[in-house]
């Protein structure tokens, strides 16, 4: 359909999305002066009885629940043509499916998703209700004052638990829904949202949808180190007998979130293998003006290499880092649960002339990791950070000190493991003498340039939000 001006009083914006029974439209509440989602049933099922109830009950289901962890319904009306529509939160960061598209989800990051989201499902088990469609896609970020929330949406194919037990229509997305929700006459209950809920548990962890049932390869196979008990719950839930399976939503949720919170989730993953989630989240504009700042400015360079500073996206944590080396960068944070340190998604960056050979421990790549950890009484020790050492022998370490930072600086010299030499690696865990911040570095060198690194870690700023 054509974008029209207005639904009531909502202006229309834009058009984020349509499914096969309703489109979404970007509007803006000039009255309350905020942005809104708005969902309208489509055209070609304005005259069907069936779809335009089903499309009212889903407001009815999401307003009557009202719940921080679903879509809110703030309003409805019904256009001249007789189709309804609802207005509903606006979540401004798009869905998890758009966040797992680049890849597997750091192990923090993919376990407080996967918490929130059973959260959302919980509610709508307990307010009587089975959602029958649980996606990535179907799970939507909003931006709030502490970070970022997570709403469970689309419940076009919902069910009533009470009418779940009889004849039912063969409903959901292959990939995330029950084997018994694909035969039509089945019963259903709360377990085949269980099964759901696996299969994005699989799919944030691995990067990968899981193949249709019965599940065969563990997501431990696709993703090494993964821990047991996570390994375990997720195939479970993915049995294709339910009476295997968690027996609802909160019991899923609950051990989702006691393997968060268990001490030994920490992963022996080597430096070179740790930040491979991070790196995959290269923002391709970002990059793009960059290169060409750092074109520009290479072009000047003197021997002793020109600087440019670059900052995460929290706008916290602003780093100086040699112009020629800025060619692509990641910058939307770290998860230092994953190294066992204390913190949830934390800011951090991570720029380097080549991200996708950073890995590499051979690849003669020059760039920096940085990212900062909650608070600790002590710095952070490089033993336990450092699982694995990036060159042979012992490193040289030396203290740190300015009018901002303290800690100790490890770094190893002619690193190369193919013997070319040259290369260098330099490790540092610094406090802020003021902020209660500590930071973690990483920096590699394809050539040794003494300076280099002093004026780095010279030039590390925090700026108060």
């Amino acid at each position: 359909m054509a974008q029209p001006e207005r639904f009531g009083r909502y202006r229309v914006l834009r058009r984020l999305g349509s499914g096969s029974f309703a489109t979404v439209w970007l509007g803006h509440d000039d009255l309350l002066d905020t942005p809104v989602a708005i969902k309208v049933l489509a055209e070609n099922w304005a005259h069907n009885l069936d779809i335009h109830q089903r499309f009212v009950e889903e407001a009815r289901i999401l307003r009557q629940a009202d719940s921080e962890w679903l879509v809110r319904v703030h309003d409805i009306g019904t256009l001249p043509d007789e189709r309804p529509y609802f207005v509903m939160t606006y979540a401004d960061r798009g869905s998890v499916a758009d966040r797992v598209a680049e890849g597997p989800l750091p192990m923090d990051e993919a376990l407080r998703l996967l918490t929130e989201i059973g959260q959302g499902v919980t509610v709508l088990h307990r307010h009587g209700t089975i959602h029958r469609d649980i996606k990535p896609s179907n799970v939507l970020l909003q931006s709030s004052p502490v970070g970022e929330r997570v709403l469970v949406a689309d419940l076009g194919f919902a069910k009533s638990i009470d009418e779940a037990s009889g004849f039912t229509a063969s409903a959901g997305t292959p990939g995330y829904m029950s084997p018994e929700q694909s035969v039509v006459g089945g019963d259903i209950d709360v377990r085949a949202d269980v099964y759901s809920l696996g299969a994005v548990a699989y799919e944030l962890v691995t990067g990968k949808r899981p193949p249709r049932p019965p599940v065969r390869v563990p997501p431990s196979k696709l993703r090494p180190g993964l821990p047991p008990a996570l390994d375990e719950l997720i195939m479970s839930a993915l049995s294709p007998n339910r009476n295997d399976r968690p027996p609802d939503a909160a019991t899923f949720t609950s051990r989702i979130r006691e393997i968060r919170m268990s001490p030994d989730l920490e992963l022996a993953v080597p430096w070179w293998q740790r930040h491979r989630t991070a790196w995959m989240r290269l923002g391709a504009s970002a990059a793009a003006a960059v290169v060409m700042l750092a074109t520009a400015l290479a072009a000047t360079a003197a021997p002793r290499l020109p600087l440019m500073e670059v900052y995460d996206s929290s706008g916290e944590l602003h780093v100086r880092v040699p112009t020629p080396w800025v060619r692509q960068m990641q910058i939307n944070g770290w998860s230092p649960r994953e190294l066992g340190m204390p913190g949830g998604h934390e800011p951090g960056m991570l720029v380097a002339t080549d991200l996708a050979a950073w890995p590499d421990p051979e690849a003669k790549v020059s760039g920096l990791f940085a990212g900062l950890l909650a608070t600790e009484s002590d710095s952070p020790d490089l033993d336990r950070l450092i699982s694995v050492g990036p060159c042979e022998g012992e490193p040289q370490r030396r203290s740190f000190a300015n009018a901002d930072w303290e800690g100790e600086v490890w770094q190893w010299l002619d690193c190369f493991p193919d013997g070319s030499g040259g290369g260098v690696f330099t490790a540092a865990a610094l406090q802020h003498r003021d902020r209660g911040r500590t930071l973690y570095m990483e920096i590699r060198q394809a050539d040794q340039q003494p300076q280099t690194v002093a004026e780095i870690l010279d030039g590390v700023r925090l700026t108060a939000l």
